[in-house]
């Protein structure tokens, strides 16, 4: 609950604050109550819930100079796999007249999103990881990583370790990884996985890295992908711990 209530309050804060920009753009009257939208992927449970309590907890505030009007809200639900699910939620948002959408992308549906946000003029407020490239319309919630990624191995003076990755987002941070470790004589070992199926294949990428004695990953790839790695390098670890 103190998760759920800690997220409802950062996604407060920022539709919030975009939607007082958006009060203070206009040059019209503004009515009392404005329609957002909310567009979340089936398996983003608690998000959504901090949504909801989110908008609730702003429509209950007596305060009425930190809630100058009322949020209505309207949620789709997506398949990011099915690119007509991902464009008919869209739609549905847009057709409904929403100042601005709150929702999460991944990396099948991510391009589309942002699209449709540039193509529409449709503000798109995302937790979801940062995009490098700065696209109009969306605003990340998230800090670009390859910065802090870059600082952190230079902190910890990270100086060989293996960088696993699963998206175009990770392919650009290893480039920015690749002409660090030049200069400062690092040994990367890369690997992109993005297109492994089967999850013993991790297994076998961790087993490689065992005998060339690594020590050291870095993971930039999705939480479920994350939660696989790591699910099959303790199994790995268990299995010869008992031999």
């Amino acid at each position: 609950m103190a998760r759920q209530k800690k997220m409802g309050q950062s996604v407060l804060q920022a539709v919030f604050f975009l939607v007082l920009g958006l009060l203070g753009h206009s040059h019209g009257g503004f009515p009392n109550t404005i329609s957002i939208g909310g567009l979340f992927m089936r398996n983003t449970v608690q998000e959504h819930s901090a949504f909801r309590f989110a908008v609730q907890l702003y429509n209950t505030n007596q305060n009425t100079t930190e809630k100058p009007f009322h949020l209505n809200y309207h949620v789709d639900h997506l398949d990011s796999s099915n690119s007509f699910s991902v464009t008919n939620a869209f739609c549905s948002q847009f057709s409904r007249g929403v100042y601005a959408i709150f929702g999460f992308y991944d990396q099948m549906s991510m391009n589309t999103l942002t699209s449709f946000c540039g193509a529409l003029h449709t503000s798109f407020v995302t937790p979801s990881f940062p995009t490098d490239a700065d696209v109009q319309f969306v605003i990340q919630m998230r800090p670009a990583l390859k910065g802090a990624i870059l600082s952190l191995l230079g902190h910890y003076k990270w100086e060989k370790f293996v960088y696993l990755y699963d998206t175009e987002r990770g392919f650009s941070i290893l480039q920015a990884i690749m002409e660090a470790a030049v200069q400062n004589n690092w040994q990367v070992t890369a690997r992109s996985v993005g297109n492994i199926k089967d999850v013993q294949e991790f297994r076998r990428i961790i087993e490689e890295m065992d005998r060339r004695q690594e020590k050291r990953y870095l993971i930039d790839c999705e939480v479920e992908r994350i939660n696989t790695i790591l699910e099959q390098w303790l199994q790995e670890k268990k299995e010869n711990l008992s031999c």
